[in-house]
Order: C-alpha cells, then sequence, then structure tokens
C-alpha cells in the first residue's frame, strides 16, 4: 500500500510495462490499473491471438491434480510411440526436452503430488470471482455461463482407472457424481452407445469465446489508459540489479520502470537474461471447430484416455486438447486436430465430417514439470515480477495470477502461500 502524502507534496504515477498480451498479461495490467499505475502491454502478436486464443474455453478450477502423477506416468510410454496420442515428442528434439521430462518425473512422487495438489488448490479459490470482475469491468460478463462438464467412460474399468484422481478432488471439496450411460445419453442425446458410464461435475464456468473475452479486457485497458504495442522484445536493457528498457524490434528502445514478464512459452528466454533459469517447454495444443457439427451440446465433454474435449462455443463445436512437444519454432502437424475429431467421433455418432469453414489451430502452452505457474518477484532484478508456466490451466487461473502479481507489486500481503510459485525452484 502506499503512504499518504503530506501537504504540498505530489508523487509521480508509478508505471509497469508488461510483456505478453494473453490473459495473464491483460489481467496484470487492468489489475495494476486499479492501484494508479500506467501501463503499456507489448507483445508480437495482438491481444488474446496466442495460447488463450484457441482453449477449451472452461474454468476448470476442479482441476487441482497435477498433470503428472503417479497413475498416469505409468501411461506415459504407450502414450508416446502414437503420434496421435494424448502426449507425443518429436524424437530429434527429445534430447532438449529431457531435463523438463526427468524433473516431471521427480515431481510426480506421492509427497510431491500432495504438495503441488494444495498450491493448486489455493490458486483455485477465486478463479470465478476474479475472472467476473474482469469481464464485468469490460462489458462483457455475458461470455462466462454456468455449466456443468460431463466426463466420459467407455468402461467400467477406465472408470476405476481415476478413482484415486476423484477422491483427491473430493477432499478438497469438489463434487462428483457418477452417472450411468443411459443417465448420460439423456443428459446430452447425441452421445452413443460406446458410452459405458459418465461423472457429472457441477459448477463449472465457461467462455463462449475465450480470444474475444481477452481481446475485450485489453480493450478495457486501453480505455482506462493503457497503451498496447505489437512488437517483439529483442532483449532486457539493464543497469545494475534494474532493467531500465526494453529494445523492441521495430520501435527501438522502450523505456521501464518497472517490468512484469507474462510471455507464455517465451517467458523463460527473458528470464535467462536476467540469469534465471527456468524449465519452461511448449505444450503444444491444437484444436478444430466445426460451424457444422451436425451435433448440439450443451454443455463441455471430455474422454477419459483421450485428449481434448469438446465444448459448444458462439463460432461452432470446439474440440481442444492434446500435448506435443516440439519446441517454440516447429511446424504444426494438424494430423492431431484432426485426431480430435476421430476421437470424438467414438462417442458422437452423428458428428459431420469437416468441411470446408472447419479451422484447425495450434497454440504454445507454456509449461513447467511440476504443473505450477511462476508467480511472483525476480530474484535477481529489483523491479520485474514473473508470471507465466500455466500449462493447461492459463485462461483459469490468469486473472487470479493478475491480481497476485498486482498484489506482489503493491506491498499486499497474499491469502496464499505463494512459495510454491517462485521463479528459483528449478
Amino acid at each position: 500500500m502506499r503512504g499518504f502524502l503530506q501537504d504540498g507534496e505530489s508523487v509521480t504515477q508509478p508505471s509497469a510495462t508488461i510483456i505478453g498480451a494473453g490473459i495473464v498479461g491483460v489481467s496484470a495490467a487492468t489489475f495494476l490499473q486499479r492501484e494508479g499505475y500506467k501501463v503499456t502491454i507489448i507483445d508480437r502478436v495482438p491481444p488474446g491471438e496466442g495460447a488463450s486464443f484457441g482453449n477449451a474455453g472452461g474454468l476448470a478450477f476442479a482441476e487441482i491434480v497435477p498433470t503428472v502423477h503417479p497413475h498416469m506416468l505409468m501411461k506415459i510410454p504407450g502414450w508416446l510411440l502414437d503420434p496421435l496420442g494424448p502426449l507425443t515428442i518429436r524424437w530429434s528434439y527429445f534430447p532438449r526436452a529431457l531435463p523438463w521430462f526427468l524433473s516431471m518425473a521427480r515431481n510426480s512422487l506421492p509427497d510431491r503430488v500432495k504438495a503441488i495438489t494444495a498450491a493448486r488448490a489455493d490458486l483455485a479459490l477465486r478463479v470465478v470471482s476474479d475472472f467476473e470482475t474482469l469481464l464485468k469491468a469490460a462489458g462483457t460478463a455475458d461470455m462466462i455461463r454456468l455449466q456443468d462438464t460431463l466426463r466420459l467412460y467407455d468402461s467400467e474399468k477406465q472408470f476405476l482407472s481415476e478413482a484415486s484422481e476423484r477422491e483427491i478432488k473430493k477432499a478438497h471439496g469438489y463434487e462428483m457424481t457418477r452417472i450411468s450411460g443411459d443417465e448420460a445419453r439423456e443428459m446430452e442425446p447425441a452421445l452413443g452407445k460406446t458410452v459405458h458410464c459418465g461423472v457429472f461435475h457441477g459448477g463449472w464456468y465457461f467462455l463462449t469465446n475465450p480470444g474475444r473475452a481477452v481481446k475485450s479486457i485489453a480493450a478495457e485497458v486501453v480505455r482506462n489508459g493503457g497503451t498496447v504495442l505489437q512488437d517483439e522484445v529483442v532483449t532486457l536493457e539493464r543497469e545494475g540489479n534494474r532493467v531500465t528498457g526494453l529494445r523492441l524490434k521495430d520501435y527501438g528502445l522502450h523505456e521501464v520502470d518497472r517490468l512484469v514478464i507474462c510471455a507464455g512459452a517465451y517467458s523463460h528466454l527473458l528470464a535467462r537474461q536476467l540469469g534465471e533459469k527456468v524449465l519452461l517447454e511448449a505444450e503444444r495444443g491444437y484444436h478444430m471447430v466445426l460451424p457444422n457439427s451436425g451435433v448440439n451440446l450443451s454443455r463441455s465433454l471430455t474422454m477419459a484416455g483421450k485428449p481434448g474435449a469438446a465444448t459448444p462455443m458462439e463460432m461452432g463445436l470446439r474440440l481442444a486438447g492434446s500435448d506435443e512437444f516440439a519446441g517454440l519454432d516447429a511446424a504444426p502437424n494438424y494430423a492431431r486436430a484432426d485426431a480430435l475429431w476421430t476421437n470424438f467421433k467414438t462417442v458422437l455418432p452423428g458428428l459431420k465430417e469437416p468441411d470446408a469453414e472447419t479451422t484447425r489451430w495450434m497454440g504454445r502452452r507454456p509449461g513447467t514439470p511440476d504443473s505450477l505457474p511462476v508467480i511472483g518477484p525476480s530474484k535477481t532484478t529489483a523491479n520485474v515480477w514473473y508470471g507465466f508456466g500455466h500449462g493447461h490451466m492459463g485462461l483459469t487461473w490468469g486473472p487470479s495470477t493478475g491480481r497476485l502479481i498486482a498484489e506482489a507489486m503493491t506491498g499486499v500481503k497474499s491469502n496464499i502461500d505463494m512459495a510454491p510459485f517462485r521463479v528459483d525452484r528449478f
């Protein structure tokens, strides 16, 4: 909190530059504006055009179990052998990704899973209220909707295989209800006979268009006096233990007072310039949007053992998911988007073939090996803060991350333990 001014005193408005115009960056900008900061957002692409654009749209606050845990770890070798499976790696890239995977294996041990789950549960505490705060201010609160979700299983064995994960969620207060295949088909008539049973999750929230939501928040930042600059940050200019400027590809030198790095899968490259090593990989995800899907869904569907979610959105049915490790710059493999259609066709027999209006997309999720983001101050540089590494949870945790960054920068004590998110844990 800033102190009181004496009579006759004045104070220069503090300023913050945010690298990254995804959900984390625009959220940080909004909460900093509320604390009196003049903000500038810089990104190589327009707001909401990175990983924030193409996700499945769910505020998945109940997904507190880390991406990799002992049960899932045993499945990974088989997945890696399937080039269109839930998880794949381009083998030419494997040597570079090996340190990340080794760290992931260490973080899958039971004690680490317990600690990581607790930290993820903390991040979920204010997900909905933080998102609603941003969208109401932007005039787009109608884009967030309360909607349950349904997870599908093709056998009793498959249902039982996720029992431990469900027990962890229940222990943290998340309610789930098993339903039969027939009950699932009553809820969603488009489902076929291959569905053995389902798990019904109530109280979820979804966005009808995630990319548009992010753009609306960025537009509100501009209306409130902020600046959005489309350019690429090449180098960070330093004097002593402070960043004084950013060398931009097109616009030259941009002076910096305080800097927030929310650059998604590119963030570790900037942190490296400050002498901080972060294990971060681009978990490349794909989607397919079918405006003419031929099926009507009232909620999002996921399938055990298969990547992705099928979510009805304003632009059509979006099939989104999967993990591909191939680095930042490798060309997309859109066969992975087509594989999402093939998978969902097994439970949605009326799903129409992709047509001329169908779109495919690839985005780079910033993933850490412990399934936790980096949030908080730099350990080497006095005027730098971080907010990146959210993996599959960027849309969900983005607004709360922005609030936590603003709290850290203004000296407000957080209501959660921030130690699990520190940058020097790797």
